[in-house]
């Protein structure tokens, strides 16, 4: 069985997943995103998946169903009338059982933690939203991230290293983040406030980068990114890394580098009188002084291990 906790279930609720089946049909769950999309009632093919798991599915996952059903139904029947009023009355079902699902819902068990007391500010960066979920998590005693997986609050949709992840600054979804809430007990009020912070978070965009610092800084991350991109690339193709060099040599191979670049921009700025001009000073009869400078910027470019000193 998954370590995950199974998902509470009763009558109705079943009722209401005998419905969600019944509306997807012979579809996949990707052709499902891709009709409710259509319908215009987009939900990601995850949340329309993990809808069967869940204790209960969001309104407008039901709808997104019945949307999707609808798509489905006329693109099989294109001939056949009253489409609008089959999808109308299909949905009404759908979220008649949903409703009863709701009302007959079981209490939730006792928490396995003390509830969390503390209720955001008014959070608008990633780092602070992370920020306040390490302080609810202290807050409820700081329990092993496997028994939070397995909590009923989680519904199934987190595990240990998802919620490693997301209290080490990944940026969760807001299926996630609501499990996650649920999982540390939170109260409405403290649910509402990160709700409405992540919210915040994704309809403000990132600033432009406008501080020397600031410029300096994101030009670092994103060359600390691609550097570490080549290093697995390397490591997947077995090739050995290259060794570190200390501060001596890499000042070294730095001057040799903006000497190698200076003679590059040299050579590709002569023109051919130019040429023609040193070669004949050079007096060597079928001598190509443009050859040998290119052959030299090249063996410059291509040496290994530290460069060469006098």
């Amino acid at each position: 069985m998954n370590h995950r906790a199974a998902a509470a279930s009763w009558p109705e609720l079943e009722a209401l997943r005998s419905w969600m089946r019944e509306a997807r049909g012979e579809l996949t769950f990707v052709q499902l995103a891709k009709r409710s999309v259509e319908a215009g009632r987009p939900v990601s093919e995850r949340t329309l998946r993990r809808a069967f798991g869940m204790r209960l599915p969001q309104e407008e996952t039901v709808r997104a169903y019945a949307g999707a059903w609808a798509r489905w139904t006329s693109a099989r029947n294109p001939e056949v009338d009253g489409a609008g009023q089959a999808l109308r009355a299909f949905e009404t079902r759908g979220l008649e059982l949903l409703a009863a699902a709701v009302s007959t819902a079981p209490e939730r068990p006792a928490p396995l933690w003390p509830p969390p007391v503390y209720v955001p500010g008014p959070i608008s960066t990633w780092p602070a939203l992370t920020k306040g979920l390490k302080r609810l998590y202290e807050e409820t005693g700081s329990p092993p991230l496997r028994r939070l997986a397995a909590s009923p609050g989680a519904s199934g949709c987190l595990s240990k290293s998802t919620i490693s992840n997301i209290l080490n600054g990944k940026h969760p979804t807001l299926e996630q983040l609501t499990a996650l809430l649920a999982a540390f007990g939170a109260s409405r009020k403290t649910t509402g406030g990160m709700l409405a912070a992540y919210r915040r978070i994704l309809a403000r965009p990132e600033p432009p980068a406008v501080y020397p610092c600031d410029i300096v800084e994101r030009a670092e991350n994103e060359r600390e990114a691609l550097h570490a991109q080549e290093e697995s690339r390397r490591r997947y193709r077995g090739i050995a890394p290259e060794p570190e060099l200390d501060w001596y040599d890499q000042q070294l191979r730095n001057e040799e580098e903006a000497k190698r670049r200076q003679l590059k921009m040299w050579v590709d700025s002569l023109s051919d009188e130019e040429l023609a001009a040193l070669n004949q000073a050079a007096a060597v009869p079928g001598r190509d002084l443009r050859s040998e400078l290119n052959d030299v910027r090249d063996r410059l470019g291509k040496a290994p291990g530290p460069p060469q000193t006098a």
